[in-house]
């Protein structure tokens, strides 16, 4: 019994750390494998601004992002256009979806309701918001092909786990939100996992910052940021206004940061914090949860690179 108990409790914690938290709304109405069938109850409200609720209630779910990407692919549709269309239908959440859920019929329906939306008496005004929505989509579709950390081929510090903590409450500095997806490894001394661009993109910002320490943002050709801190340090070479490619080292993991002299680190533990950021209409940088993406690329449907890393000898610092 104590063992059927203790395997009970793993399972749960195992769900509660990596399944994202879901409010009794998105719950209710999310799909769970309905063959592409959408019926009235689970369809969600349709276009909305990009408010935070709205932010918050993206849910690109684990297979969902790369169903979709799938599915419009196959059926020559532009990926931005086909994420809009159904994130927009099903309460902007994609989760419990996968390449069987995705199908013609099921995507008309919805188009259908996203037209009568528009031609409604907030069309112009909703079309403003869809546009935005679909140009970030087919931005991320377009930027996103390496998860940020390198899976490892030496057993000793093979894995990296993160959970779904954007817009977790954060103090130092003031009370803020979190905005980012922080990404832990097995081994926590600075320098062991290097850190890899997600992206084709330019340096557009390097050096130090007084919450994220060493930090590096790319800006894709989409025009998307992407933000990478508490870096132990950066690649050799790597300049500010250098292209790099997706897959490119950027640096080192490490702790570095929550001050203003340059080089703290150790007030937290070794981890990798990115951040995803775009401009709208009404916000030059509004934070995007990284969780999702990250679970994306984490399964394998884009390039992963492999490198035999080990932990630093203690004459490295280590």
């Amino acid at each position: 019994m104590a063992v059927l108990v203790l395997g009970l409790v793993i399972v749960y914690m195992d769900r509660f750390l990596h399944e994202p938290a879901r409010g009794p709304q998105t719950t209710e109405n999310r799909r769970q494998g309905s063959g592409g069938q959408y019926g009235e109850a689970e369809t969600g409200p349709g276009i909305r601004g990009l408010s935070d609720e709205a932010v918050r209630a993206m849910d690109f779910g684990r297979e969902g992002f790369a169903g979709a990407l799938s599915w419009a692919n196959e059926c020559g549709e532009e990926p931005g256009e086909a994420l809009a269309v159904f994130m927009s239908g099903l309460r902007y959440s994609l989760s419990g979806m996968n390449d069987r859920s995705f199908s013609r019929q099921g995507y008309e329906r919805l188009k259908e309701k996203r037209d009568e939306q528009l031609s409604g008496e907030d069309g112009e005004a909703l079309l403003q918001y869809y546009e935005e929505t679909r140009r970030i989509y087919s931005g991320l579709a377009a930027d996103l092909q390496v998860f940020p950390v390198p899976r490892n081929t030496d057993a000793s510090c093979a894995f990296v786990h993160f959970g779904n903590d954007w817009g977790n409450p954060r103090t130092f500095g003031g009370d803020r939100r979190h905005e980012g997806c922080d990404i832990m490894g097995d081994c926590y001394e600075d320098g062991t996992y290097p850190v890899l661009s997600m992206t084709d993109g330019v340096v557009e910002q390097l050096g130090w910052l007084k919450l994220g320490g060493w930090r590096i943002g790319i800006r894709s050709d989409s025009g998307i940021y992407y933000y990478y801190a508490h870096l132990a340090s950066y690649a050799d070479g790597i300049e500010k206004g250098d292209r790099v490619q997706a897959g490119q080292v950027l640096g080192q993991m490490g702790s570095t940061g929550y001050s203003t002299i340059e080089g703290t680190s150790g007030k937290f533990a070794v981890h990798l914090h990115v951040g995803i950021y775009v401009t709208t209409e009404e916000q030059e940088e509004w934070s995007v949860n990284p969780y999702y993406l990250m679970r994306y690329l984490e399964n394998g449907h884009v390039l992963t690179q492999e490198y035999p890393f080990q932990k630093p000898s203690d004459e490295n610092g280590g």
